[in-house]
């Protein structure tokens, strides 16, 4: 357990006595001053969840204490109790707000009031860490699927709700002939657009704006493109945990690409043989490749590799869907090699993995593509 600071300040050391006594509990860490510069010192040194502050003090008063405080962008958002045996009169407890406090405690504290305003703080501080920390969180897992998009072989097009492109990857500007940024805020219907004609009625495919999957053929030509461009198209909605519709995630690929005959039938007569070529598993520190997935159960898998790797050996891993999955398009998981083998052609392996502590949600996500595929 992380334990929260309190910081006491008073300049008589009995009273830093007594509310030690007062405020020692499980998860709580008291610090004290008896001055207000020593008071200033420690509040830039320590994270503290809660001041209690004399009000009374040499040199210093706490009302000075707490205007020092308020001007720092380290101390400014701790909350201060005033601590105080002078007047209750409404224009010195003005004064005190004014200073930077939250609340008032008169002296002789008492220890039930004392214990509920702490507990409220101490309450508030632990939902702030949460928050932080969930901030911290997402920011970490956008920059991962971030990573991922842009290392992904695929060519990959995100938009907002409205149609608007809002990501694009290295591998979608290619296949487009355009730079990656001057994509950024264009209709994706114009974009896909078959010559002059749109691909699909409105800014984006319907299947899609109702939370289903949309595929499509599609011949493009892009700029400098004198021939037609031939591609297939999947198109897959985003949804917030509330059910939101928040865009669109499109992956393209060449029909040449695909093999002879009618890409979708073929693909639809092997689909396992077409997750296991869409399935590349990345590095989520690096975006790397790490190797291409040659099979998957809900225990761990199996990789072809171009890099040994040694049993024992702990991954971060990542890799994009085939299709969105729960409202995801993309999977982070942590795994162990378990054995790795050279194979005939110089440079390339096979290895197998273990998942480490899968969670629930992805443990579905494996669930259904066993299923699905």
């Amino acid at each position: 357990m992380i334990k929260q600071n309190i910081l006491v300040v008073d300049d008589h050391r009995e009273n830093l006595i007594a509310m030690e006594a007062l405020l020692e509990g499980e998860g709580r860490q008291l610090i004290m001053a008896q001055s207000g510069n020593e008071a200033l010192a420690l509040a830039l040194k320590h994270d503290f969840a809660l001041v209690l502050l004399d009000v009374q003090m040499p040199e210093m008063d706490g009302f000075e204490v707490a205007r020092l405080m308020r001007q720092n962008r380290k101390t400014r958002h701790i909350p201060i109790i005033f601590v105080t045996a002078i007047s209750k009169e409404r224009t010195f407890v003005f004064q005190g707000y004014q200073a930077g406090a939250v609340d008032y405690l008169f002296k002789p504290v008492d220890e039930q009031i004392l214990d509920a305003k702490v507990n409220v703080f101490l309450q508030l501080d632990r939902q702030r860490r949460k928050l932080q920390q969930a901030v911290v969180q997402m920011k970490r897992l956008k920059d991962e699927n971030e990573r991922l998009l842009h290392a992904l072989g695929e060519a990959v097009i995100g938009t907002d709700a409205d149609g608007l492109v809002s990501f694009s990857n290295a591998s979608a500007a290619a296949l487009l002939n355009s730079d990656r940024d001057a994509l950024l805020g264009q209709p994706v219907s114009a974009l896909l657009a078959q010559g002059d004609s749109p691909a699909w009625c409105g800014p984006l495919p319907p299947p899609c704006a109702e939370g289903r999957h949309w595929e499509g053929s599609l011949d493009l030509y892009p700029d400098g493109h004198e021939q037609p461009l031939p591609l297939l198209v999947h198109a897959n909605p985003v949804r917030r945990e509330c059910g939101a519709f928040t865009g669109v995630v499109f992956m393209l690929r060449r029909r040449d690409e695909e093999g002879a005959g009618d890409g979708r039938r073929e693909r639809r007569g092997q689909p396992r043989k077409r997750m296991f070529h869409e399935l590349v598993v990345f590095d989520r520190g690096t975006g790397g490749n790490v190797g291409r997935l040659i099979n998957l159960s809900v225990g761990g898998f199996k990789l072809l590799l171009r890099r040994d790797v040694a049993p024992g050996e702990q991954l971060e891993l990542g890799m994009v869907l085939p299709d969105q999955i729960g409202g995801v398009n993309t999977m982070s998981f942590n795994a162990r090699v378990v054995w790795s083998e050279g194979l005939d052609e110089p440079g390339e392996y096979h290895a197998g993995f273990q998942f480490l502590e899968l969670s629930d949600a992805n443990g579905e996500i494996i669930e259904i593509l066993m299923e699905r595929y």
